[in-house]
């Protein structure tokens, strides 16, 4: 019970990461240009052009969004397109049944291609059918009154209008792509059988009242017609739903020449099961493995291709004398113009009654039921492969990989990128642990490491490991990330070594002043400690955070300038900050060393003031701009020269904000230096 808990916990975890990188992959490429095109594709007897068959949809809401109005052109060209489906697909239909004990054809293919023809084009398509059939009664079959061809396409417009409103309307959740079993399952409860049976019995009456076909065989014909437009819409509408995108699909690839040469193979054995006789039961012994193949491999396109190819085998599947019974029985009804006008077979004819024995409806009805019964199977191929070819993308964009071990083989990888990467000998797991995790590393010391999660999955009697399973996660993103943890907390303290430099520089500067004023001036110097002591306390406390409101950087500098002051320097502050902009913050003492360099390198006027002027606005790409001027030149000024202050905020910006961060001086005006402090609003802080 552990293992199978821990087992599929494990498969849980694997595929849920799988499905949320899958589903992030791939919402902005398909999910607005697949819908839009889906719509496009109701209007028009073609296919979308990027729609991903394999793409989540919601179970509440599935994806059918409303159909414009067609244009007048487009909607003629469907109709056209549709009727002459429906005279191509009747023909066949007649050429497949040849002829029958029943008035009735035992596979009506037509349905099939009305159906899928509305469902693609939408109801405007229905006027088509109608049509195409009406053209099949007058032109090619010619054994109906007259009255009976116009009203007997009637049946199967109804029938296709009730199949189409079940489908679209009254099913929730079907989806014209058939990309889930649940589609398969709608499809093939709701289609078939209740349209299918309400055409039956309005063609029939039909038949009867126009006295084509007896009252006394009014259930039989029911049965046969009902089956054989069931049949039709079973074959053919899946094909030409699954095969709409037929002009997109590449022929040239693996698949599209496995699918060639499958059809032709299929074709082949089914042209020999025709012509010899003798070898029959050897060609469906052959026949019959190779459909169910190329219906898995080929998923649920191979298996509609499959099925109408089938439909042949089937019609042919009958015995000698009673195909050549039923050729005498249709030349002579045709030799008769009362019986070829009313297609009516004398009942009472011996051969007619020994055909009436055995209907081709038990052909038909098991190819319906092999239909049913491997529809799910292509379709659950093609989710398997869209499954395995989706986890090889997500495995391959992780650089990880699934893999196996059992006792007998050893290890399997599946993905060979990793595979070649982990050391052979080396162990994906500990034999001692039934689940658990252990990191590998790789063949190359300078590649990242791997991370082997693992549960065993059968024991031995002895409690020996038999069959293991786990998964490879390279740890290359968290390599990355403790690289950058170990490299934040050294820029902490390479930023905690600047701001030490910091204060004992300034302190040493005042300190400096201090000592030529205490000689001077002993009862100012006594004010001067006092504010210098308010100004190293207010300065310390302004340090343990990173950043602080442009505000407090202001009142450090004029508590500064106040100092300076007292020293017998006539110094004065214009700041020119609106509210909004003093709220927000920067690195502490920023602004105040670049006014301490401003009084140091700052000329004097004739009367010993100088001014500084500081600025703060919101500059180009959202970007703080803060600017200390001073009357002075920078000529006198070299690179080699700069004062420290200056350099050690430029150390401490590189840290804090690498390259989003600068400070430059300018001389924009002559006789004027600016420091123009450059800071990113809602940066990167490093």
């Amino acid at each position: 019970m552990f293992i199978q808990e821990a087992q599929i916990g494990l498969y849980y975890k694997i595929h849920a990461l799988m499905d949320s990188l899958f589903v992030q992959a791939t919402r902005h490429s398909i999910g607005t240009s697949g819908r839009n095109k889906v719509t496009s594709g109701k209007t028009q007897l073609s296919a979308p052009n990027t729609v991903n068959p394999y793409e989540k949809q919601s179970r509440m809401t599935p994806l059918r969004p409303p159909s414009p109005r067609p244009t007048f052109f487009v909607t003629a060209r469907g109709i056209a397109i549709t009727a002459f489906v429906q005279i191509v697909l009747s023909a066949l239909s007649q050429w497949l049944h040849n002829v029958s004990p029943e008035w009735s054809s035992s596979l009506w293919l037509g349905s099939g291609g009305a159906l899928g023809c509305v469902l693609l084009g939408g109801p405007w398509m229905l006027p088509g059918v109608y049509l195409g059939l009406v053209a099949y009664h007058f032109f090619i079959s010619g054994s109906l009154p007259v009255s009976t061809a116009l009203l007997l396409p009637l049946a199967n417009i109804t029938e296709t209008s009730i199949a189409w409103l079940l489908l679209t309307k009254v099913a929730n959740g079907f989806h014209l792509w058939i990309s889930k079993q649940r589609d398969i399952v709608i499809f093939l409860i709701v289609a078939p059988w209740i349209p299918a049976l309400s055409s039956a019995l309005i063609a029939t009456t039909l038949l009867c009242v126009a006295g084509v076909v007896p009252f006394t065989h009014f259930q039989s014909e029911v049965m046969t017609y009902a089956l054989g437009n069931a049949g039709g819409i079973i074959l053919l509408t899946p094909l030409i739903l699954v095969w709409r995108d037929i002009h997109q699909f590449n022929w040239l690839s693996r698949r599209g020449l496995q699918m060639v040469a499958y059809t032709l193979g299929v074709a082949l054995l089914i042209g020999a099961f025709y012509l010899n006789i003798p070898f029959r039961i050897v060609i469906l012994i052959v026949l019959l493995p190779v459909i169910v193949w190329g219906v898995w491999a080929n998923g649920l396109k191979g298996a509609t291709l499959s099925f109408f190819l089938l439909s042949f085998l089937f019609i042919v599947m009958r015995d000698e004398k009673q195909s050549q019974a039923a050729q005498l029985l249709w030349l002579n009804a045709n030799s008769n113009p009362a019986k070829t006008q009313h297609r009516h077979f004398d009942l009472s004819d011996t051969q007619s009654q020994n055909m009436e024995v055995t209907p081709r409806t038990e052909e038909i009805g098991l190819l319906i039921f092999f239909c049913i019964t491997m529809f799910p199977l292509g379709l659950a191929a093609d989710t398997l492969r869209a499954r395995s070819q989706r986890d090889h993308w997500v495995m391959n964009s992780l650089d990880s990989s699934l893999w196996t071990w059992s006792a007998v083989t050893g290890y399997s990888i599946d993905q060979e990128s990793v595979s070649n990467k982990i050391p052979k000998e080396y162990p994906l797991f500990n034999k001692r642990s039934r689940t658990g995790q252990m990191k590998i590393l790789p063949k190359d010391p300078c590649a990242p490491a791997y991370l082997s999660h693992w549960v065993i999955t059968h024991l031995s009697r002895s409690g020996d490991p038999l069959e293991a399973t786990g998964l490879l996660h390279c740890l290359r993103v968290e390599e990355r990330a403790e690289k950058a943890e170990e490299n934040a907390e050294i820029a902490k303290m390479e930023v905690a070594t600047i701001r030490s430099r910091i204060n004992p520089h300034l302190l040493f500067n005042c300190l400096t002043g201090l000592r030529a004023l205490v000689q001077r001036d002993p009862l100012r110097a006594r004010d001067f400690i006092t504010l210098l002591a308010q100004f190293l306390r207010t300065s310390v406390d302004s340090q343990l955070s990173s950043l602080i409101p442009i505000e407090e950087e202001l009142s450090l500098c004029r508590q500064y300038l106040e100092l300076e002051n007292i020293r017998g320097k006539k110094v004065s502050l214009k700041a020119t900050v609106s509210k909004q902009i003093q709220a927000f913050k920067i690195p502490p003492m920023s602004i105040q060393t670049l006014v301490e360099n401003a009084v140091k390198h700052g000329k004097f006027s004739s009367e010993s003031k100088l001014l500084i002027r500081i600025s703060a606005k919101i500059g180009t790409e959202n970007r703080l701009v803060v600017s200390v001027s001073q009357p002075g030149s920078l000529k006198s000024l070299s690179s080699g020269k700069l004062s420290a202050g200056i350099s050690l905020v430029r150390q401490h910006l590189g840290l804090m904000y690498h390259r989003e961060a600068r400070l430059d001086l300018r001389e924009i005006q002559k006789g004027v230096v600016t420091a123009i402090l450059q800071l990113p609003i809602g940066g990167h802080i490093g």
